[in-house]
């Protein structure tokens, strides 16, 4: 184990660093809503494709339950936020623990508008296009972002296990997985625009939207991941 890894943990178990500890437990908690969110979202996306009497329920009943766990994230952030202001941890790692929680909170809030996006769509703009797109770029993309948090989550239970440079391993592995996304997502792109004289506005703006708003959700999960980096090499200084 590094002499970064070994002074993070060394503090984060004292009962001085409770606080950091705390946190990380909070984070993990967070980040396991967006996990679920993003199964109900699988799970909606292959209602609308399989588009069957009651597909358009099941993708209701996701919205909702999405919508639930948002809320119930915002009060994990508000938690948080309130201990941070009470000065549960240092104020030098205050400021990065509170990005890090915005970001978290970035993931969910965009699984959300992500599930209220695709009903919208499936409602308004059931059409063959639009379901291809959704069982295949969309799809891919959304399973690539559910390893990639998985990974994450797997980052953070595994701090006090692995060196830093085993963890920055992982947390290349996140980008990598974010750069494989990039390029579906322009790949997505290129056929959307050259294909857009077939399509209707609501068809093109609607594909749109999906790709942009999972690629957003991807950057964020990546950004966590290198915002824990610099949160371990605080302790190594």
């Amino acid at each position: 184990m590094s002499r970064i890894i070994r002074d993070f943990w060394g503090k984060i178990l004292s009962p001085l660093y409770v606080g950091e500890r705390e946190f990380l437990d909070k984070l993990v908690t967070h980040l396991r809503l967006s996990q679920r969110a993003l199964d109900i979202l699988e799970s909606m996306v292959l209602s609308a494709v399989e588009n069957n009497n009651i597909s358009k329920t099941k993708v209701s009943e996701g919205m909702r339950e999405i919508a639930a766990l948002e809320r119930e994230g915002d009060e994990i952030v508000r938690q948080v936020n309130d201990e941070i202001l009470k000065g549960a941890v240092p104020i030098t790692t205050a400021s990065i623990m509170d990005t890090i929680l915005n970001k978290s909170d970035d993931v969910l809030d965009g699984i959300h508008v992500l599930s209220r996006e695709l009903r919208r769509t499936y409602f308004l703009c059931n059409t063959d296009p639009v379901r291809k797109f959704l069982g295949e770029e969309f799809l891919e993309m959304l399973r690539i972002g559910k390893e990639a948090l998985k990974n994450l989550i797997e980052v953070i239970n595994d701090l006090n296990t692995k060196s830093f440079s085993d963890i920055r391993v992982m947390v290349m592995g996140i980008q990598k997985l974010e750069e494989e996304v990039d390029d579906i997502k322009d790949s997505a792109l290129d056929k959307l625009y050259s294909n857009a004289k077939e399509l209707t506005y609501l068809e093109f703006m609607s594909n749109t939207s999906l790709i942009f708003g999972i690629d957003d959700v991807l950057d964020s999960i990546k950004d966590i991941a290198y915002m824990l980096l610099t949160l371990i090499s605080t302790y190594g200084t």
